[in-house]
């Protein structure tokens, strides 16, 4: 039973995460355009959409709801 087991050599990732660390920075995932703020992720439909809901939770929004 112990000479079927195999051991595997595990390597970091190569490739770079395209999701941001830093709370306000827009990225897109699959479909959808996300960012971070204060530990939550906010997801989109459209880049211009997220910028406005970034702008909204930020407090720079010059829109009135």
């Amino acid at each position: 039973m112990q000479n079927e087991y195999e051991t595997k050599d595990m390597k970091a990732a190569t490739t770079k995460s395209s999701v941001p660390s830093k709370d306000g920075e827009i990225w897109k995932e699959g479909s959808i355009w996300k960012f971070k703020w204060k530990g939550s992720e906010c997801g989109y439909a459209s880049e211009s959409d997220a910028k406005k809901g970034l702008a909204k939770v930020s407090g720079t929004s010059k829109e009135e709801d």
